[in-house]
């Protein structure tokens, strides 16, 4: 047996700790499931509908942060996100919630919880109280009177007896020792075994993401790829042939007066010079070249500086991602701020870029907080997206469509900042409030947009927006995508 160093009691300081943590936690638990038990017999009457989706929520809330203490205290990393419950469900959506696997894992855990936390956190705190006051109290027998002996176990009126209750002191202390880190583990990770999903379930959800993101991903690359032949065939080509038919009549008019033949050589190089734009916003749609030769730090800056709407920009915690996490993030930000110059009737603009490392991977976040009316909120169309959300029960927003897109695009091209078409879906988390205005322009195209570009890199957009504002967007890019 080693004799107790230092780092082994900061260690078995941290189990007792976690342990009366847990004991403290009990009381939330007991009240969650008592409060379950009185809501059950309501259901059946259809009255415990009402209660059902704010019991789910404190059912996932505690959940989550059970989770998040154990693997703090076990050092483990949580490799999937927990759903996220908001907004309003309908019977259907409650009935999938109540019997969803999230949903019967998060009960296991409550009662797992409610049963074995408080009897941990008392065994955590009676072991060392019971050694300290054994070993600390026992020599003491003499300060008391004989007719009123030192009562613990048991009486000590002597050495001896002083003696043997030192030495239950020293067994409490051996057996807190050992005892408390082994109650500690097995609370911590029964915790974190019940709460994550069973290899099975997470394999069929990444699956179903994958698909979803892959059907998405081909559907937004051939609406791009029409948008561009779009764009090359109003713009570009049409320029062009209006070159060709000034170069032949300036060739005509050349046979007979050359003189005659300079004012279309000019509306040829005109027209030759617009062709030129065209090609080159084209281009930029695709990938600015701003992103190449500034940085994303760079490029945000001349958006921001294009704004119509006075911004502050902070990049101090930005570092270099992917080419690919920078584009989306330069697009999310552009139409970001579009949407705020047309819809929020803001002052003041804030945009933060940061780059957040976490155990699992770096992400670029991306926020825009502006000053306006607020109200801004996914718009009825945004339920039809819902089956491409890739945490059930949580409120998402539609794919645009082909038309759609294209109409995003001109709108954001005549802005004077440009937006390539949008991919993919994700979960997004939106603050009902008074439809003051739509951040999409109505039709939702503009957080669609934005959700679905970010879910194209297993990212999230999360928008609250109150009546009266502010309004806050952050999407998050992990750059391991």
């Amino acid at each position: 047996m080693r004799w107790p160093t230092q780092a082994g009691l900061r260690a078995r300081t941290a189990d007792a700790a976690f342990l009366l943590r847990e004991a403290a936690y009990w009381l939330a638990s007991l009240a969650a499931l008592v409060a379950g038990l009185v809501l059950l017999p309501f259901l059946s009457l259809g009255i415990g509908l009402y209660a059902l989706p704010g019991a789910l929520r404190i059912l996932d809330f505690l959940a989550a942060h059970a989770q998040e203490r154990s693997a703090g205290f076990a050092g483990a990393v949580i490799p999937f996100d927990r759903r996220r419950l908001s907004g309003r469900y309908s019977f259907g959506e409650l009935a999938s919630l109540v019997t969803a696997p999230e949903t019967k894992r998060d009960l296991s855990w409550l009662l797992f919880h409610a049963a074995f936390a408080l009897l941990a956190g008392a065994v955590a705190l009676a072991l060392p109280a019971g050694a300290a006051l054994y070993l600390l109290v026992s020599p003491l027998w003499m300060l008391f009177p004989p007719e009123s002996p030192l009562e613990m176990t048991i009486s000590i009126t002597s050495w001896p007896e002083a003696f043997l209750g030192m030495l239950l002191g020293v067994a409490y202390a051996v057996l807190a020792w050992f005892l408390l880190p082994w109650m500690a583990r097995r609370l911590s990770e029964g915790t974190l075994a019940i709460l994550s999903p069973r290899r099975y379930d997470e394999l069929s959800r990444r699956i179903q993401d994958l698909s979803t993101a892959r059907a998405s991903a081909l559907a937004a690359h051939a609406a791009e790829l029409r948008r561009i032949e779009r764009e090359l065939h109003d713009g570009a080509q049409n320029r062009l042939v209006g070159v060709v038919m000034m170069l032949g009549l300036a060739q005509r008019a050349a046979e007979t007066d050359p003189a005659a033949a300079l004012p279309f050589l000019a509306r040829a190089q005109d027209a030759a010079s617009e062709a030129l734009t065209g090609l080159r916003a084209a281009v930029h749609d695709i990938y600015p070249p701003v992103l190449d030769e500034l940085g994303l730090g760079g490029a945000a800056s001349a958006l921001t500086s294009r704004s119509p709407i006075p911004c502050s920009l902070d990049v101090g915690g930005l570092q270099r991602a992917p080419a690919a996490v920078e584009s989306a993030a330069y697009f999310v930000l552009a139409e970001a701020l579009t949407n705020a110059a047309k819809h929020s009737g803001a002052s003041r603009i804030e945009v933060v870029l940061r780059t957040e490392s976490t155990p699992r991977e770096d992400i670029l976040v991306v926020e825009v907080t502006d000053d306006g009316r607020g109200g801004a909120e996914a718009s009825s169309a945004d339920a039809a997206f819902a089956e491409f959300a890739p945490a059930p029960g949580s409120p998402a927003v539609p794919p645009a469509s082909a038309a759609d897109a294209a109409a995003d695009t001109e709108t954001f091209a005549a802005a004077g900042t440009a937006v390539a078409t949008n991919t993919v879906a994700t979960e997004t988390v939106t603050t009902p409030a008074g439809a003051a205005h739509a951040a999409g322009g109505g039709s939702g195209t503009g957080l669609t947009g934005i959700a679905r570009r970010a879910a194209a890199f297993g990212g999230r957009l999360v928008l609250t927006s109150p009546a009266g504002g502010p309004t806050n967007l952050r999407v998050e890019l992990p750059c391991a995508f």
